[in-house]
């Protein structure tokens, strides 16, 4: 009998070390809210890993609520993710006791009016079932401000189409940029520095909003354009 009870001990043991939780959410933005319409919402959440051992994280997203015209996209390590993206693709491995401040979920009111909310968790990638932690970002966006650029961000990176020569300049000074359109779909252009800027011909692009990634010395940057042009 004893040497059943040591053995079911061990069992019991063994069962709350497998799903003991491992990271732990340290500092987060809750409620967001601006009276301009136009300008970008940013929650930042601050993961650790608090366990013993190295630990593998992926992040994910789950829109609650979606305000009319809002988008939604965030960023995690080096990498930003297009709107299509709800789990990170790319993994961080955060060492023992370490914090992890990079994540940045955005809410792009695109000169919408109203409330969006937003599930992110951060997995393990290892335990995705059972280890995780999460948090609901609430967004709120204000009265109107017609005129203003929406490619203007709080990073400071700023995305233009100039319709006459058909080209996207982003005030960057190098560095590799992926464009993705709504659908999910990664544009091929060439971006090289003119001097001012990263230009590259968007011709092809058809009418409609594109998404820019990129990283520069500040860390990863986002923007948006809008193409008002297609081809002919």
């Amino acid at each position: 009998m004893t040497k059943r009870l040591l053995l079911f001990s061990l069992f019991l043991l063994t069962s709350v070390r497998s799903f003991s939780q491992s990271l732990q959410l340290t500092q987060i933005d809750t409620i967001l809210s601006n009276g301009d319409p136009f300008q970008i919402l940013e929650s930042h959440g601050y993961v650790k890993n608090i366990s013993a051992n190295p630990v593998r994280v992926v992040v994910s997203r789950e829109i609650i609520s979606l305000g009319p015209d809002h988008i939604n996209y965030f960023c995690w390590g080096v990498n930003c993710y297009a709107p299509f993206t709800s789990e990170s693709p790319d993994t961080l491995t955060l060492a023992p006791q370490q914090v992890n401040t990079s994540f940045k979920g955005y809410i792009d009111p695109s000169g919408g009016n109203g409330l969006s909310s937003v599930r992110y968790c951060f997995i393990n990638a290892d335990a995705p079932a059972s280890d995780r932690t999460c948090y609901v970002a609430k967004y709120a966006s204000g009265t109107s401000a017609a005129g203003k650029d929406i490619s203007d961000r709080k990073s400071g990176v700023k995305a233009t189409y100039d319709s006459y020569n058909r080209t996207i300049t982003v005030n960057v000074a190098g560095g590799k940029i992926e464009t993705w359109n709504m659908l999910g779909q990664k544009m091929d252009l060439d971006f090289r520095y003119d001097g001012s800027g990263m230009t590259a011909d968007a011709s092809m692009l058809k009418t409609g909003y594109y998404f820019l990634f990129g990283v520069n010395e500040l860390g990863p940057w986002s923007a948006r354009v809008v193409v008002t042009r297609g081809t002919p």
